[in-house]
């Protein structure tokens, strides 16, 4: 499938995020985690976006990957109308996995980086790609939330264009 000059490629925006636990435990080197997210997915263009699949939202804090949650599928995606924006309210990332970080982890940090890097490929070896949004947040406590009127931008990490 070719994509004229003109074509955009969908834009995907962080419009809220709770960081409701984020635990290392040193003795086990044990990471505890629980990540919800309000994702926009905006279709730029002025015609009809072909079916994203297999859409993962996947997170790192210090450059190691923790876990990940599928937005879409190939059951669940849909077509994206022109100059339209469909919303994925409480896209839950969490789990525990045993890892190692290089610098500590503090468990009172004031803000906590998290790197949510969204992968994303078109229906029928079309448009494949990653953006990634860069976020710094606070423990949640008692269901406070990062500033979800502000939107974190996703910046365009790499597209390709299949055959």
């Amino acid at each position: 499938m070719n994509h004229p000059e003109t074509y955009k490629v969908p834009e995907f925006n962080v419009i809220g995020a709770q960081l409701n636990r984020l635990n290392y435990t040193e003795t086990n080197h044990t990471l505890s985690y629980n990540l919800a997210l309000n994702i926009t997915l905006t279709n730029p263009n002025k015609k009809l976006f072909f079916k994203l699949t297999d859409t993962q939202v996947i997170a790192y804090h210090q450059n190691k990957r923790f876990g990940l949650v599928t937005l879409m599928d190939r059951q669940t995606s849909f077509d994206q109308n022109p100059n339209n924006s469909s919303v994925f309210n409480n896209a839950v990332i969490q789990g525990w996995k045993p890892m190692m970080f290089e610098e500590p982890v503090l468990p009172n940090a004031d803000l906590y980086n998290i790197d949510v890097v969204i992968a994303f490929r078109e229906k029928g070896g079309g448009l494949s790609g990653q953006v990634m949004c860069n976020l710094k947040l606070p423990l949640s406590f008692n269901g406070t939330t990062w500033n979800c009127y502000k939107t974190t931008k996703c910046s365009k990490v790499f597209y390709y264009y299949g055959s």
